[in-house]
């Protein structure tokens, strides 16, 4: 996106960058440390959460459980097959994201975005270890120090989301931990530490896709961070004499645009600016915003910060520095800025996104309790017995997510004269099999079903196993299936 440009832009002088932004306070420092101190806490604390699932299961509140190829988030537990679920939570998201974009341009990257949650942390150590001891060889260490246990400690964090959390340290320590445990901390260490310690600003410059991508969600209504260049230029020192349009601000804006020229005046003039760079010094990414939008800036809104504290100081209006839309510098004025929200594109992106979420919502309200599956054991097909009877086996898999359902009756429905028995159970056949499902809500068994020899369909016949609970007589699921027997 070209940078704005106005009538008689200064140049700026040459800003030495400092390799931590300084620190600064404001609206925007506010919102993101609130917002970062949210997402760090639910990162590193949320695995500590405990949850009462009954025994067997995990008391941990989020857990993805790879083993038992299940993800627990408090009361609620999915499987594989769930994962359209996540899909369209996944969709959603990416749907909002757009929204937001066409809204307010790279909030997401300058507020939520991880890269920038983590670099703000190590700039906020890198900071509090320079004040504390100032800068020389015992900083360097002190700061080295600092980012391996932040990088460590993110490590470590995010693998407890997958193993018991208040067990994993110790399992780490006593080299009790799966290999994987080791693998995924080491990883999460290494690219931390690259990343937030060293790439920093640079994964949003150059590796990061998202703003090439962004271009094709802005438009000229959408907000971003802008310098108003009409009441800012041309800079000056703060001594030299304030435009008198701005000073008297009650002029037309014809005349605004006329003295907006520094070579309007004899005298030394200047705008609001002062080139004091402090809108550069404490920005992430090291944009200038001064020279307009640019792919670097992530919208954080520092700058505005910075520049609204200049202002305050001058006893000028803050805003110098503000987010508006670009169009706004087409009719220069003191006016607040106002977004508007009912444009096409930013209604299609809202809607879109609360459709997703909502279909996402009703699939996991009408997630079903139980799933089962009976998979026919076709080599043999069939299988004739001494008394000649005929058996077909079948491969039986039952998941349940209720927490007081212990035994199941399953029986088989178009298939006059069944008997039933599990595979592993030496016990007599019935006609109604109750078998027990374990504490860990889920049932892997061979089944096997028996017809009486003058009740043997030639060749395939469709039935139902049909599941209920023996306490309520509840029917909980309908299998289909088939059973096949001799041709002959």
């Amino acid at each position: 996106m070209p940078a704005t440009t106005f009538q008689g832009l200064s140049p700026a002088r040459a800003v030495v960058r400092p390799d931590i932004p300084h620190a600064v306070r404001g609206r925007f420092r506010s919102i993101k440390t609130v917002l970062a101190g949210l997402m760090l806490g639910f990162f590193f604390l949320a695995p500590w959460l405990r949850w009462e699932r009954g025994p067997a299961l995990p008391g941990q509140a989020i857990l993805f459980d790879l083993p038992g190829r299940r993800l627990f988030v408090f009361g609620l537990e999915f499987w594989p097959q769930d994962l359209p679920i996540a899909v369209g939570l996944m969709i959603a998201g990416a749907l909002a994201l757009f929204f937001a974009t066409t809204l307010a341009g790279r909030v997401w990257c300058g507020f939520a975005c991880p890269q920038t949650v983590w670099s703000d942390l190590f700039f906020a150590a890198d900071r509090l270890i320079a004040r504390l001891v100032g800068k020389g060889a015992l900083e360097r260490r002190l700061r080295t120090a600092a980012w391996i246990s932040i990088a460590l400690a993110t490590g470590v964090g995010f693998t407890a989301f997958f193993i018991d959390a208040p067990s994993l340290p110790g399992l780490l320590l006593s080299g009790r931990a799966p290999a994987i445990a080791y693998a995924t901390v080491l990883v999460l260490t290494g690219t931390t530490w690259l990343l937030a310690a060293y790439a920093r600003e640079r994964v949003c410059l150059h590796m990061c896709p998202w703003p090439r991508f962004q271009a094709a969600l802005l438009d000229r209504q959408s907000f971003v961070v802008t310098y108003q260049d009409w009441r800012g230029e041309p800079r000056g020192r703060k001594r030299d004499m304030l435009r008198p349009d701005l000073a008297n601000p009650g002029r037309t804006p014809g005349l605004i645009a006329l003295v907006a020229d520094a070579t309007a005046f004899s005298a030394p003039v200047r705008g609001d600016c002062i080139d004091c760079t402090r809108c550069v010094t404490v920005c992430p990414t090291g944009v200038d915003i001064r020279k307009g939008l640019q792919m670097g800036c992530i919208g954080c809104g520092l700058c505005i910060d910075a520049c609204n504290e200049v202002m305050a100081r001058l006893e000028r209006p803050a805003g110098l520095i503000r987010f508006d839309v670009e169009s706004a510098q087409a009719a220069p004025g003191f006016a607040p800025p106002r977004l508007d929200w009912l444009r096409p594109k930013a209604l299609a992106f809202g809607l879109a996104a609360l459709l997703a979420f909502g279909l996402s919502g009703y699939g996991m309200a009408t997630l079903a309790d139980v799933t089962a599956h009976a998979d026919p054991q076709r080599n043999p097909p069939f299988v004739r017995l001494s008394d000649g009877s005929v058996r077909n086996d079948y491969a039986l898999r039952l998941a349940h997510r209720r927490a007081e359902l212990a035994r199941v009756v399953i029986h088989a429905e178009g298939l006059d004269g069944a008997q039933l028995r599990l595979g592993t159970l030496d016990r007599p056949p019935t006609g109604a099999l109750t078998v027990t499902v374990g504490a860990g809500r889920s049932l892997d068994e061979r089944l096997l079903v028996l017809l009486p020899r003058d009740a043997a369909p030639h060749g395939r016949r469709d039935f139902t196993l049909v599941l209920t609970d023996p306490a309520s007589g509840e029917e909980l699921a309908r299998v289909p299936s088939y059973f096949w027997g001799p041709e002959s």
